[in-house]
C-alpha cells in the first residue's frame, strides 16, 4: 500500500468512526487534545500524523489503533462492521420485547440461508 493510500485510508475510518459517535472535527480535536485544523487534514489523508496521534484519535474514538492497519483486502469487512456495528447500536436501543423478536428474526433468516 502506498503512503497516500494508507493516510486516506486511515482518514477515512476517523471520519466515518467521528461521524458515526457523532462528534464534530472541533470536538474530536478537543478530547484527543489536537487542533481541529490538524483533525481536518488527517481525515483528508493530508499530513502523515505521528503515531502517537493515531493511537491517541483511536483511543478518543474507541478504537485500536489496529484498526488502522488493515490490509486493503479486509477494507470490505471493513466497511461491513461499521454497518453492522449502526445496526447493533440501534438494537440495543429498543425494549426488550422488540430485541428478542429481532433476535428471532434473525436468527430464523439465518437458518434459511445457511
Amino acid at each position: 500500500m502506498e503512503t497516500q493510500e494508507f493516510l486516506t485510508t486511515v482518514g477515512s475510518i476517523i471520519r466515518s468512526r467521528r461521524k458515526e459517535l457523532r462528534l464534530s472535527q472541533e470536538r474530536l480535536a478537543e478530547l484527543a487534545n489536537l487542533h481541529p485544523t490538524y483533525i481536518s487534514e488527517i481525515e483528508r489523508g493530508k499530513v502523515n500524523a505521528s503515531i502517537y496521534c493515531f493511537q491517541t484519535i483511536a483511543h478518543t474514538l474507541g478504537l485500536e489503533f489496529a484498526d488502522f492497519l488493515l490490509l486493503p483486502e479486509t477494507r470490505i469487512d471493513r466497511v461491513f462492521d461499521q454497518e453492522l456495528s449502526k445496526v447493533l447500536s440501534q438494537i440495543r436501543q429498543l425494549k426488550p420485547a422488540k430485541k428478542e423478536l429481532v433476535m428471532n428474526a434473525l436468527k430464523g433468516m439465518l437458518m434459511g440461508i445457511s
